[in-house]
């Protein structure tokens, strides 16, 4: 004989039919058919339980409301409930246990639950109403305590309002009683009604702020109350300037005539129609045609006045610009920025210096836009950004600017668009050749045609040669229960400097499964994923298992560190804002797996070895494809290590497109792309700051944004910077742990430069030779050519001066290392070149 289920749909009866009644036309309507009166309160139109609502004069149809019983065992007054919903067409939920309670709650969110608080030995009732209420704070749901009929004194109902109920009903098994108290409570104006208010009031806001036309609302006394996003962009001002200030004079034309102003035609209370000046921020006259529409109150004056614009150019300044900016895809100006720029119509002020405050709160650092435009590696798109530019101020004839375009028109028939190209330094600094050649795996492409094609199928050195199979260890999880050293270093686990090293050594390597617990208990991930520690400890164990303990650097130790860093990073405001708690967990799962089954090989020494990994992957992004890969298949291997196994569907594929797009983006291929990329984003969405700003705000990130940050594209690339970031963190490190982590990839290195001189193949990076290479050097051209810039627009998005300032002493430390070995190797040679000092005889 089967259970039965511990949640059960009870009833699922389709809602009455509504019709709503024909509204009346009342005299005088059709005049007040552009302005209106102010729309009365919420009205209401219902036939049983179901029912229309107005909100002002948008109508929608809300849903019948949903019930969720939950009674540890089926009785009478059960019964009467389930009767009473079902005679109401109310949707109705039974669960017994508290656990299926929160699962279908988390689920379905129903507007009434109703707790049996008579009989303890169940479950707790004032625990579980608690639990529900901290699980959604901000929801609309009721709660409401069944309570036992009582013979003596009625006791007090303050504890049950203190966690969380809503109202008391005493025990009552007569069906038509408990169904009229749901219509009671379904009928009743309370925290449903303003839900749905809310909402619709959100929609007219966001349909508000996509209109083509700049909107202002402003009340009786011209105080501005809303203003859309186009209105922003027209003038210059930002919302937080203009709402709950009388805006008009700062927008009013000097020497304007009084029956040339909006108020002066208000005041009529009259629709108006017709042309205005108005001075923008930056001192800028524009011509705009203008509405004026008053919202009537009942006592026939205006409550609200909306004051429509719109350019009277209809291809303005602006409007070209911004269609210029959508064709190139570019929106950051290089650093010689003039008047008439984008950045002119969202700064008071043109110039070099504003660029600094775009989406930066510290005037300590310098314009990183400039930094990226000035490097010696540019991008096809930055060269094509400059000749324009050049051609634009030139002073000479229009066959300069003939010649440009045509250089424009041939680097645009790249197909690379965000490829480093590297100007004077192969000769100059080989070693920065080899870093983007070998790194960005570009010479194991370019270079086939030139190569010997080997006849043999190359493999990989015997100590990596087989890549390992999914196979978790036999080890009981029990024996990884952290010490009391290492729980004690655990605790710094959310710091920049935590120490990944000494977590190594205490655990002896095993360090991704403490780390990994706790990084994700703190995030939630095991609520989130409906699993508990040991499914999440056992899935840590397989994927340390499949990382290779013998690799110098990409090893388990090497995922723990990324999972500390992109924890790190998603724990600051902007993230925490803008991402949900699903594209947290996928960050954080992404991070674990984005280097599984590292052969402690490049995909360029892949491809040339025709490695069975490189054929499968047709030699795009080898090593992060099969990391992706590998990830998902030893996550599915069992249920016992499978986290993802209690995922909706729909869930579940979009956490696993994010852990793909983010594995991906770790491909230092497209690191120039990704980062072009972010810089343009930053740049499009994230609001100047004043110099009040700064000066008041001078101890944290400004959280002045465009909710253009908040799309699903955008979302997706700074979940890619998080783990590109936090993938080569290591050398913006404590300098002592940055020092091993150097040493640790110029081993890794090295092996393979050997490795392609055994097997007679290209050298990708043949100045990694380890009797040659100086180390300091490697790293701190690394950082010049990958992470200095980056790391300085990472810094400005998050607001991580530790990290960034920890990098530049590094930067530093580095240049002195090898400033000091030079100067040892040269005491060294002179000391052996100089002739021997003959003895004195006595």
């Amino acid at each position: 004989m089967g259970c039965a289920p511990s949640a059960v749909n009870v009833s699922r009866k389709p809602a009455s039919k509504v019709v709503a009644p024909e509204e009346p036309q009342t005299k005088g309507e059709g005049d007040q058919s552009e302005g209106g009166r102010e729309p009365s309160d919420l009205q209401l139109i219902s036939k049983e339980a179901d029912y229309s609502m107005f909100y002002g004069k948008m109508k929608f149809r809300s849903n019948s409301m949903t019930i969720l019983l939950v009674f540890g065992k089926e009785d009478a007054q059960c019964e009467a409930f389930r009767k009473a919903a079902d005679k109401g067409n109310y949707q109705t939920t039974l669960t017994k246990t508290p656990e299926s309670a929160i699962e279908s709650f988390a689920e379905n969110q129903q507007d009434l639950v109703i707790i049996d608080c008579r009989h303890s030995k169940h479950f707790d009732a004032v625990k579980l109403c608690k639990t529900l209420k901290e699980r959604h704070p901000r929801g609309h749901s009721r709660f409401l305590a069944l309570t036992n009929k009582c013979d003596k004194d009625e006791p007090s109902v303050l504890p049950l309002l203190n966690a969380g109920f809503s109202r008391r009903l005493v025990e009552n098994t007569n069906i038509t009683s408990c169904y009229n108290e749901l219509l009671s409570i379904d009928h009743s104006e309370l925290e449903y009604r303003s839900h749905q208010q809310v909402q619709t009031s959100a929609a007219m806001y966001h349909a508000l702020n996509h209109v083509s036309e700049s909107i202002e609302i402003t009340d009786s006394k011209f105080r501005t109350e809303f203003v859309n996003r186009l209105w922003e962009k027209q003038t210059g001002y930002s919302s937080k300037e203009a709402i709950g200030t009388e805006f008009q004079d700062k927008l009013q034309v000097d020497n304007c005539n009084e029956e040339q102003t909006l108020v002066y035609h208000a005041k009529k209370n009259q629709i108006w129609e017709g042309q205005q000046s108005i001075r923008r921020k930056n001192g800028d006259i524009i011509r705009c045609k203008c509405r004026i529409i008053p919202m009537m109150s009942n006592s026939n004056t205006a409550s609200r006045y909306i004051l429509v614009r719109q350019t009277v150019d209809g291809y303005s300044q602006w409007d070209r610009l911004k269609d210029i900016d959508s064709k190139t895809h570019d929106k950051i100006v290089r650093s010689q920025i003039r008047r008439d720029s984008y950045f002119s119509l969202t700064s008071s002020e043109a110039s070099l210096q504003s660029l600094q405050k775009y989406g930066m709160m510290y005037q300590r650092r310098k314009d990183s836009i400039t930094r990226f435009h000035t490097m010696t590696i540019e991008t096809p798109l930055s060269r094509v950004i400059n000749m324009l530019y050049e051609a634009q101020t030139s002073s000479g004839t229009g066959n300069i600017v003939h010649s440009a375009l045509e250089k424009v028109l041939d680097i645009l028939q790249s197909t690379e668009l965000f490829s480093p190209h590297i100007h004077q330094v192969k000769e100059e600094d080989p070693l920065t050749s080899d870093y983007v050649d070998g790194l960005c795996d570009r010479t194991a492409i370019n270079s086939q045609t030139n190569r010997q094609i080997y006849g043999q199928k190359n493999s990989i050195s015997s100590s990596s040669s087989k890549l390992q199979v999914g196979v978790a260890s036999k080890q009981s999880l029990s024996m990884y229960k952290p010490s009391a050293e290492v729980q004690s270093l655990l605790q710094g686990n959310a710091t920049w400097s935590f120490d990944i090293i000494q977590l190594e050594s205490l655990t002896n390597k095993n360090v991704l499964v403490p780390l990994g617990i706790k990084i994700f208990e703190r995030f939630g991930a095991m609520e989130l994923l409906g699993i508990d520690e040991h499914v999440m400890a056992s899935w840590l164990k397989l994927i340390s298992d499949n990382y290779h303990s013998g690799n110098p650097y990409h090893n388990a130790t090497h995922a723990a560190d990324v999972l500390q860093a992109t924890a790190y990073f998603l724990d600051k405001m902007r993230p925490k804002k803008l991402l949900d708690a699903q594209e947290e967990i996928a960050a954080l799962i992404a991070a674990v797996i984005h280097d599984v089954d590292h052969p402690a090989r490049s995909s360029s020494f892949l491809v040339n070895t025709k490695n069975d990994l490189a054929i499968l992957y047709n030699d795009i992004a080898v090593l992060e494809n099969h990391h992706a890969a590998k990830g998902f298949q030893l996550t599915h291997k069992s249920d016992n290590s499978n986290i993802l196994k209690n995922l909706d569907r729909e869930v579940y594929e979009s956490l696993r497109h994010n852990v793909i797009d983010m594995v991906l983006a770790t491909e230092m291929a497209k690191h120039f792309e990704h980062l072009q990329k972010f810089i343009h984003l930053c740049a499009a969405n994230i609001k100047p700051v004043s110099e009040d700003d700064l000066e008041k705000k001078s101890g944290g990130s400004s959280s002045a944004m465009e909710s253009g940050l908040d799309s699903p594209e955008n979302r997706r690339q700074i979940l890619r910077m998080v783990i590109k970031c936090a993938d080569v963190s290591n050398p913006a490190r404590d300098t002592h742990l940055a020092d091993r982590w150097a040493r640790r990839i110029a081993e890794e290195y090295f092996q393979q430069t050997e490795d392609e001189h055994r097997k007679n193949l290209p050298v990708m990076m043949p100045h990694f030779d380890r009797n040659t290479c100086s180390i300091p050097h490697s790293q701190y051209k690394f950082m010049e050519v990958f992470l200095l810039s980056m790391f300085e627009h990472w810094d400005g998005f998050l607001d991580i001066p530790e990290v960034y300032e920890q990098l530049q002493k590094n930067y530093k430390y580095w240049k002195d290392v090898e400033i000091q070995e030079k100067q040892e190797k040269q005491s060294a040679v002179a000391t052996e070149t100089s002739p021997a000092t003959p003895a004195v005889l006595s």
